[in-house]
């Protein structure tokens, strides 16, 4: 019996773009398309996958009824703030992976 691939939804743009508020689907149709483009060349083809996983993140929070109340909060200094070495302990970590890259 041989492994099937298995359908990941974070990478798929109809999935992305059906979880979007229309609002963001020019935006993110924009990006989807630049970062396409960009992959025919063998050194860009991550640009599509971070643009995928990017928007996939943000489809989730936008998809919060209370994203747009919880962005005014912070943008007005009145919001929750969290340190993102306490939001993502191993922050420094994968700071440090990503500058080796």
């Amino acid at each position: 019996m041989t492994a099937q691939p298995v359908h990941d939804p974070r990478y798929d743009p109809q999935a992305i773009l059906k979880a979007l508020p229309e609002e963001y689907r020019p935006l993110f149709l924009d990006q989807y398309r630049e970062a396409l483009e960009a992959a025919r060349e063998p050194g860009q083809y991550h640009r599509l996958t971070e643009v995928l996983h990017r928007w996939w993140l943000s489809s989730i929070a936008y998809s919060d009824p209370r994203h747009e109340a919880a962005l005014r909060e912070i943008l007005d200094g009145s919001g929750q703030r969290v340190p993102i070495e306490e939001a993502i302990p191993d922050w420094e970590e994968r700071l440090a992976q990503a500058r080796r890259r």
